[in-house]
C-alpha cells in the first residue's frame, strides 16, 4: 500500500519564507517558496531550528576585521579565509576592499545552499 506525501501547509511556509527572506538573496526568495511548497510536513522542525550565518554580521566582519580574514571564517570558507590572513597585504588590501561586497553575497548564497540541503 503506498503512503500519501502530505505536504507542508501554506501557513507554514509563509512563515519559514519570512523567516529566512532576509538571509538569502533576493532572487532566490520564490526558489524558496516553491521549495517548500512541494517538502513534506515532517521537515518543518527541522528547517524552522536551522542557524543560518547573518549577512549583517558578515558585512560588520568584514569591513573591520576583512583584513585579517574574519569574514570568511565566520561563513565557513575556511580556505580564503587563510589566504586573506597571508596574502591580502601583497595586494596593497585592495583584496579585502573587494571582498566585503563578495562575502556579504557569499553568505546569502551559503545560506540558501544550507536550506536547500535542510529540505531535501
Amino acid at each position: 500500500m503506498a503512503t500519501e506525501k502530505v505536504f507542508m501547509s501554506s501557513e507554514k511556509v509563509s512563515a519559514l519564507v519570512e523567516q529566512f527572506q532576509k538571509d538569502i538573496p533576493e532572487n532566490k526568495v520564490l526558489v524558496l517558496r516553491r521549495m517548500l511548497e512541494n517538502s513534506s510536513a515532517e521537515c518543518f522542525e527541522s528547517v524552522s531550528t536551522l542557524k543560518l550565518k547573518s549577512p549583517t554580521t558578515t558585512l560588520l566582519l568584514s569591513i573591520f576585521l576583512g583584513g585579517l580574514g574574519v569574514d570568511r571564517f565566520y561563513i565557513g570558507d575556511v580556505g580564503v579565509g587563510v589566504c586573506k590572513l597571508l596574502f591580502g597585504w601583497l595586494t596593497l588590501f585592495i583584496w579585502p576592499f573587494v571582498d566585503i561586497f563578495c562575502s556579504y553575497k557569499k553568505a546569502k548564497e551559503r545560506n540558501f545552499n544550507n536550506l536547500t540541503v535542510a529540505i531535501f
